[in-house]
């Protein structure tokens, strides 16, 4: 697995996954699911921007972009 994290701004954050193997066939078999998502409801670490994708129980890659502070800590 591959990680790698970065502070972009004062306020937010970049998180990148990449090849990271979440579970054994034996336990089942994802063969394809993908998120792409683009959240800006006020919450804890959002506005948020996510993709993840994951083939034959592989993340393949997962990419976090967001706030870095509780909804009851606004630095905005």
């Amino acid at each position: 697995m591959i990680l790698f994290g970065k502070k972009l701004t004062k306020n937010y954050g970049l998180e990148v996954a990449l090849f990271h193997h979440l579970r054994q066939f034996s336990d089942g078999l994802t063969f394809l699911n993908v998120i792409v998502n683009w959240d800006r409801y006020l919450s804890d670490h959002t506005p948020r921007f996510t993709c993840h994708i994951v083939a034959l129980n592989y993340t393949l890659i997962e990419i976090n972009i967001y706030y870095l502070f509780h909804n009851n800590e606004r630095h905005d």
